[in-house]
């Protein structure tokens, strides 16, 4: 098994990323445009580099044509009109070229564009057909798609909140056990703010529902 780690143009908390690479060394590492410069600041080697570059630095893109040398890495140059993300082009990447059954991370999809993170929350669902994981994470917010119930082990929480948003039309039969808030065979349709701020009050939280799409959020204050 060997997660990839994407790293995108959005912020990178470099103390954060620094501190999450330290278990990662086996990782596929994929620079997504500007967040190159991320990988170069941690003094980290992409596995890939993919982007159009039109908003990177002159440093970045220096450093991206250098690379182009190595036969490591591969270089792939995107045009800047196109229909996806260059983050969305690097997760297609990750699932073409590193077939293992290890976890997608995205470093940097998250920031000041909220235009970017809600592409990059639809982003994620793309891991479905192939059965893999794809993870949204920055020093604040670990952003997952759920297509089906999960089990949450407390000790293994990324903070003290879980907030289950529905993506799309509706969520239903949504049973939570284990939580401050327990629910029992619910709906959760859009315009309400009913799974935000969840807490895992047991050892083992579940989630079950019967039909739709969860946006699961678990987040420190």
């Amino acid at each position: 098994m060997r997660d990839t780690v994407i790293f995108s143009g959005g912020r990178t908390d470099l103390t954060f990323a620094a501190e999450f690479m330290k278990d990662k060394n086996n990782a596929f590492l994929i620079a997504a445009d500007r967040g190159l410069g991320a990988l170069m600041s941690l003094g980290l080697k992409p596995n890939a580099v993919i982007g159009d570059f039109d908003s990177a630095s002159a440093e970045t893109t220096s450093f991206a044509h250098s690379l182009e040398e190595d036969e490591e890495v591969t270089v792939k140059y995107l045009n800047p009109v196109k229909d996806d993300t260059d983050t969305e082009a690097a997760v297609r990447f990750a699932l073409e070229n590193n077939k293992e059954d290890g976890i997608i991370y995205i470093l940097g999809g998250t920031g000041s564009r909220v235009d970017h993170i809600l592409g990059n929350i639809s982003v994620l669902g793309l891991g479905q057909q192939s059965g893999r994981r794809i993870i949204l994470l920055d020093e604040n917010n670990r952003i997952e798609l759920l297509f089906e119930g999960r089990k949450l082990l407390k000790n293994d929480a990324f903070g003290d909140f879980v907030s289950l948003i529905p993506f799309g039309d509706r969520v239903t039969g949504l049973t939570l056990k284990g939580f401050k808030y327990p629910l029992k065979n619910a709906a959760l349709c859009g315009f309400n703010s009913l799974g935000i701020s969840n807490e895992i009050v047991s050892d083992t939280a579940e989630i079950s529902f019967d039909s739709g799409i969860l946006i699961m959020v678990e987040s420190k204050d």
